[in-house]
C-alpha cells in the first residue's frame, strides 16, 4: 500500500538541524510520536510524508525555509516551503502543501493510496480534505489531542478542526475519548495508545544518582509539584529534568538554591534515551484530571516503560490497567504525595523492583512495538476500498 502522510514532523536528522538552528526549540513531543508513527507504517507499506515544519516568528534566524525533498529507508519526504509572514501563512501556504502532495502522489505511480493527516494542523487538514475531493483516496485523521484543550488555541480554530475533521472517512486515535471529542466515533476507528522504538544502550552521563523527568515543563503538568516533592527526599539523590516549557524561569531560580535539582533544557533525543537509561527511576507527575484522563495519554511512560529502569507515575486510568502491577503509582499527586511515593520506592526490595522493571519491558515492546502496532494499523487501512483518480 501506498501511504501519504499529511504532518508536521520531519526526519530525525532534519528536526535535529532545526533545533541547532533555532532560537527557540520546537516542541519535541509531536515530533517523535509522528516519527515513530511513520517508521512503524514504513516497515509495511511505501511511505511519503508531506512535511510542514513548525514555524513561529523568531523561532528561526532565517525568514523562509525552502521545499525540498528527502529519503530514508523506504521513506520519501516532501518538505514544504515555509515563510513567516501573514499573509503567505492565510493565502498562499495551504496551495504550496497542496502542491507538494499531488507532486508525491504523482511519484507513487499508483492509486492505491491511503492518506493520513494531523488535523491539528490546520491547513494540512485543509488540503487533506481537497485532496479526497479530487483524488477519492480514504484520508485518515490521527487524533492526538482535543483543539479545545491546547493552549493558546482560539476557539475558531477548534471549531474549524473538529467540523473538518468529519469529513475524514475514518481515525486513528490515541484514546476512546478523542472520538467522543470530535464526535467520530461512529466512523472506522483503531485506536493505540502509544508506540516504542527498539533502542540501543547509552553511556551514563555524569549526573550522580538522580531521578528523571522528561517532557513538557509547565506548571499543569505536574512538574512544579514534582520539583517541590524533593524538599522530602533523601538528600543523596538529584531530580534531572529535560525539556522547555513556562516553567523554565522557576526551575533555573531553583537550581540555584537547590544545587540537586539539575535543569538541562531541551537536549538531543539519543541524550535523553541516555539519561532515562541510567535514573533511579523516571517519573511522571502529570495530575489526575478527569477530562486529560479520558482524552490523552502521558506519552513518555512508554518511553519510560521501554527504559529498563522503574517507573513512577501519578493515575492515569488506562495504562494503570494496562500496567497495574509494573509501574509505583503515585496515590496524591501533592508535592508530599509525589515524594512519600519516591521514598517508598527508595525502600522497596531489589527483587521487587527488578520483577517490575522486567515485566514492564517485556509487555511495552510486546504491546506498543513500531513492528506489531505497524502492522495492526496497515491491517486497518486494508479495511478501506481505494477508489481511483
Amino acid at each position: 500500500m501506498k501511504i501519504l502522510f499529511l504532518t508536521s514532523s520531519t526526519s530525525n536528522k532534519v528536526f535535529d538541524s532545526l533545533c541547532e538552528n533555532a532560537n527557540f526549540k520546537p516542541n519535541p513531543s509531536n515530533q517523535i510520536f509522528y516519527n515513530k508513527l511513520i517508521k512503524a507504517l514504513s516497515y509495511f507499506n511505501e511511505v511519503s510524508v508531506i512535511s510542514h515544519r513548525p514555524f513561529a516568528n523568531g523561532m528561526y534566524r532565517a525568514s523562509t525555509l525552502p521545499e525540498f525533498n528527502d529519503k530514508e529507508v523506504n521513506i520519501n519526504y516532501y518538505y514544504t516551503r515555509i515563510k513567516g509572514d501573514y499573509f503567505y501563512k492565510l493565502f498562499i501556504e495551504h496551495k504550496n502543501i497542496y502542491q507538494r502532495a499531488v507532486t508525491a502522489i504523482d511519484d507513487f505511480k499508483d492509486d492505491n493510496v491511503v492518506i493520513i493527516v494531523d488535523p491539528l494542523r490546520r491547513n494540512l487538514l485543509k488540503t487533506a480534505v481537497k485532496l479526497k475531493k479530487r483524488y477519492r483516496f480514504p484520508v485518515i485523521g490521527m487524533l492526538t489531542d482535543n483543539p479545545f484543550n491546547l493552549t493558546k488555541s482560539s476557539k475558531k480554530y477548534s471549531n474549524f478542526v473538529i467540523k473538518n475533521a468529519k469529513y475524514l472517512d475514518g481515525f486513528l486515535s490515541i484514546t476512546d475519548g478523542l472520538l467522543d471529542a470530535y464526535g467520530v466515533k461512529n466512523k472506522p476507528h483503531y485506536i493505540f495508545e502509544g508506540l516504542v522504538e527498539e533502542i540501543g544502550e547509552y553511556k551514563k552521563e555524569p549526573l550522580g544518582d538522580y531521578f528523571a523527568f522528561a517532557g513538557s515543563i509547565y506548571e499543569r503538568y505536574g512538574v512544579k509539584n514534582l520539583i517541590d516533592a524533593f524538599e522530602f527526599v533523601d538528600q543523596k539523590y538529584n531530580l534531572v529534568i529535560l525539556g522547555n516549557g513556562s516553567l523554565e524561569k522557576y526551575i533555573n531560580n531553583k537550581t540555584k538554591i537547590n544545587p540537586r535539582i539539575l535543569y538541562l533544557s531541551q537536549i538531543s533525543k539519543e541524550k535523553v534515551y541516555a539519561i532515562e537509561q541510567h535514573a533511579l527511576a523516571n517519573i511522571n507527575p502529570r495530575p489526575y484530571d478527569q477530562v486529560l484522563d479520558s482524552e490523552s495519554i502521558p506519552s513518555k511512560m512508554f518511553e519510560y516503560l521501554a527504559s529498563g529502569v522503574p517507573t513512577i507515575s501519578t493515575m492515569h486510568s488506562r495504562l494503570h490497567d494496562l500496567f497495574t502491577e509494573e509501574v509505583f503509582w503515585i496515590n496524591d499527586d501533592s508535592p508530599e504525595g509525589i515524594a512519600k511515593t519516591i521514598n517508598d520506592f527508595l525502600q522497596a526490595s531489589k527483587i521487587q523492583v527488578n520483577k517490575k522493571v522486567t515485566t514492564a519491558k517485556v509487555k511495552v515492546y510486546e504491546m506498543f512495538g513500531l513492528r506489531p502496532q505497524g502492522e495492526g494499523i496497515t491491517h486497518f487501512l486494508t479495511s478501506f476500498k481505494i477508489s481511483s483518480k
